[in-house]
């Protein structure tokens, strides 16, 4: 349940940080291809075929706007873990973005 409470953040800091995901986020893709990104969430027909799909980039792009366009949202610990693991996990060393 503790996944579930939200956390009071600098919004400020919290937007710069998304920003440096998204491009963190890019790079890899440039560096490793588009199609080579994962999806943060789809849905599949019964056949197995993907007809909907939200992309790690597009999740993060989401939650950015979500934060820059409604002054009261405040992110969910489990949305702020999450931007973590995408952090780990997007890493490339060529561009060594930090």
């Amino acid at each position: 349940m503790l996944d579930r409470q939200k956390v009071q953040i600098d919004r400020v800091s919290l937007l710069a940080k998304i920003k440096r995901l998204q491009h963190r986020i890019t790079m890899w893709c440039a560096s490793n291809g588009y199609e080579n990104m994962d999806n943060n969430k789809e849905h599949r027909s019964d056949d197995g075929e993907i007809i909907w799909k939200q992309s790690d980039w597009e999740y993060v792009d989401d939650t950015y706007n979500q934060i820059v366009n409604n002054e009261s949202y405040t992110p969910y610990i489990v949305t702020l873990k999450k931007m973590n693991v995408l952090w780990k996990k997007y890493y490339v060393e060529k561009y060594n973005v930090h």
